[in-house]
């Protein structure tokens, strides 16, 4: 009778283990794959002169059903006096697309906008995807 409790206890014991993810040869793998991401780019008019204070709106998304779903999430930043602009992203999700915006502040230029893939490097081969960069650069045309 003895051997018989200690038999299903050993069965159940290595069930129960076996569906936590004990005595499996790959280890289960729990977090969210992350990389940095440098934007960059530069605003000109098309006389080649540089636009200050151009805001620049930058959304990430994904394909779905070969339609791009973007985030719902959107980070802006402005260009300095040279028309430039940077922003680095640390431990950012690695998305497959980017959407840059570009809006004059002032009226005076029209908006344009750019949809572009960053490509990574240098990553790990696990979570951590590496280093991209995405530069966009735009001239604008007066409304």
């Amino acid at each position: 009778m003895k051997t018989k409790m200690r038999n299903l206890f050993n069965i159940l014991l290595s069930a129960i283990l076996g569906f936590l993810g004990y005595g499996c040869e790959t280890a289960m793998k729990y977090g969210t794959p992350t990389a940095n991401l440098l934007l960059e780019g530069e605003v000109t008019n098309e006389e080649k002169e540089s636009l200050h204070n151009m805001q620049i709106v930058h959304r990430n998304g994904w394909k779905d059903n070969e339609e791009i779903m973007w985030n719902d999430e959107a980070d802006t930043i402005y260009t300095n006096a040279e028309g430039k602009y940077n922003r680095i992203y640390k431990g950012a999700f690695p998305s497959e697309y980017h959407k840059v915006i570009v809006n004059d502040t002032a009226g005076v230029y029209q908006s344009d906008s750019a949809i572009t893939n960053a490509t990574f490097s240098g990553g790990d081969g696990d979570w951590y995807v590496g280093n991209g960069e995405l530069k966009v650069n735009f001239i604008l045309k007066k409304k």
